[in-house]
């Protein structure tokens, strides 16, 4: 099956037991400008764009007021701009493999992020920050010399940065310990949020770990640390698995090939339902419990999101009565393909 809209750079990824993929994301202001939302108008963004066109040559570029709902709303669930961006942004850069965007007038001017898996997050913070250096060498950023990168909202201020992880948590959200996890990381200024950040809820059981804080610490302290939390997180998760499969083992076996079976025969699929069986089909492959040889958990969790199966049913060029229906039909017959199910 051809993968289409699939950002280029998850084609290698190898996927993990639990840690899936990082992204690094900057925020940076232009000095003199006033931030986006103290905008009048846009004539004072112009000049930026002008040169970003220069910085960013060989870029694909995209005028948010040129694409569609569901074209703007791809992008989202490709991880390439935030939901906010898709509202009030005027432009977005996005690399020939999409590892790398840049959203201009989200929250802040500049929006800079990369994005990777199977690398350290430090290499990914230096492709994030290579792009970085290359703009303020032509722009003048918004800096203080006390707190650093000036930014719209304050708990942005200071480095400007945002490293997160996904990370797929389902022996600890089944074993009910995620919230007390979650609630023990935001006093040490890290959150576990849903898939899509801010705002949104886990589906699939996949978790956004990522900083809080900006001020007071280094790009480097920041990064350091939540790769240490990372990996303590995935070792209570690896331990909840195995405890999983000592006690409850008939219960485990009974979600992923129930989850199985759904996914090969069904006629409908909601998201929530189709994510929660791929996670338990992913926890089932990572046990050894099941063998397929052709699953691929990100992929496929990007292939069910609804702007991509509404790109499909585009491509159909069929007619349908309910759009939701629709979607959900797709969504099964996809997954009855993939799975093998018929």
């Amino acid at each position: 099956m051809e993968y289409k809209n699939i950002s280029p750079w998850m084609h290698d990824v190898k996927e993990q037991p639990v840690e899936m993929s990082t992204r690094i994301r900057l925020a940076r202001n232009i000095d003199h400008i006033p931030y986006p939302h103290m905008m009048q108008n846009s004539s004072g963004i112009e000049q930026i764009l002008e040169l970003l066109d220069g910085v960013l040559e060989g870029y694909d570029q995209k005028d948010m007021a040129d694409l569609k709902f569901e074209d703007k709303a791809l992008l989202v669930e490709k991880h390439l701009v935030s939901p906010l961006f898709t509202k009030q942004g005027l432009k977005n850069y996005t690399s020939e493999d999409e590892s790398i965007s840049v959203m201009v007038n989200e929250e802040d001017h500049l929006r800079i992020q990369a994005m990777g898996s199977c690398q350290s997050m430090m290499d990914i913070y230096r492709k994030a920050n290579d792009i970085d250096d290359r703009i303020e060498h032509e722009l003048d950023y918004a800096f203080d010399e006390r707190y650093g990168y000036l930014t719209a909202c304050p708990t942005n201020v200071g480095t400007g940065l945002r490293a997160s992880v996904m990370l797929h948590l389902p022996a600890l959200t089944s074993s009910k310990r995620i919230q007390r996890m979650a609630g023990n990381l935001s006093r040490f200024g890290f959150v576990l949020r849903g898939i899509y950040g801010e705002g949104s809820v886990p589906l699939g059981h996949i978790y956004q770990l990522s900083n809080q804080l900006t001020l007071g610490q280094t790009e480097e302290e920041i990064i350091t640390t939540l790769d240490e939390l990372k990996q303590r997180i995935i070792e209570e998760e690896l331990e909840m698995r195995s405890w999983l499969e000592d006690e409850h083992l008939l219960d485990v076996k009974d979600a992923v090939h129930r989850s199985l079976g759904l996914l090969g025969h069904a006629y409908k699929l909601s998201l929530n339902e189709a994510a929660k069986c791929l996670s338990d089909i992913k926890f089932g492959i990572d046990l050894g419990l099941i063998e397929h040889p052709h699953f691929h958990f990100q992929k496929w969790i990007q292939l069910i999101q609804p702007a991509f199966i509404k790109m499909r049913l585009n491509d159909k060029e069929g007619t349908y009565t309910s759009l939701e229906q629709a979607v959900e039909e797709e969504r099964a017959t996809m997954m009855r393909y993939l799975i093998g199910g018929e």
